[in-house]
This record gives structure tokens, sequence and C-alpha cells, in this order.
């Protein structure tokens, strides 16, 4: 298993607070469902998309990275102009978008 200290930050706790602000500007039809990978327990959470509590915590270093699912091409396009407008570090994947806290 990788130690954490093996690990550098390339996303910052500014990034995932405009990220979760910018999803908050989405009508709810257009928020995305996330999940994420905890880093010390290697665990992922269920898909979930209640973007008011679980993100008002500042503090992602618990986070190895996240997933914001996308059901519909719109949906899709919206996500992607936020992650775009932000630089997060990620990459698209079938379900959406997968973004990383750590590398």
């Amino acid at each position: 298993m990788i130690q954490r200290s093996e690990y550098f930050s390339v996303a910052n706790n500014t990034k995932w607070r405009e990220l979760r602000e910018a999803v908050l500007d989405l009508a709810p039809p257009c928020r995305p469902r996330f999940r994420c990978k905890n880093l010390e327990t290697g665990t992922v959470s269920q898909r979930d998309g209640e973007w008011f509590y679980h993100w008002t915590s500042g503090r992602w270093d618990w986070m190895e990275w996240t997933e914001l699912a996308t059901e519909t091409a719109h949906q899709r396009e919206f996500v992607r102009t936020i992650l775009r407008r932000i630089r997060f570090a990620g990459e698209q994947t079938t379900a959406g978008f997968r973004l990383h806290r750590v590398a």
C-alpha cells in the first residue's frame, strides 16, 4: 500500500470550494452525482448528489479522487465547462469525470 507521504496535492482547498460553488450554481437537474475514494482506507463511497452538506467541511485531505457522474450530454458539457474554468487535474471517463486531489 502506498503511504500518504508518497502523494502530493494537485488540487488545493480553493479549487474544491470553487467546484462546490459552481455546481451549486447549476440548476438541480444539471448537478452531477459524485463518489469519492478515501486515501487512507481505500474505500469508495456510494454516489451522492447532496452538494450542500458533504462539501462544506473545507477539508479534503482524506480524498484521493472524486468522480462526477454525468447522465446526459448537456449535463456533461456544463460540468466540463466548470472544470476547464477551474483548471482541475482529472480525466474524462465513460461515466463523467474523475478529479484527482493527489497524485
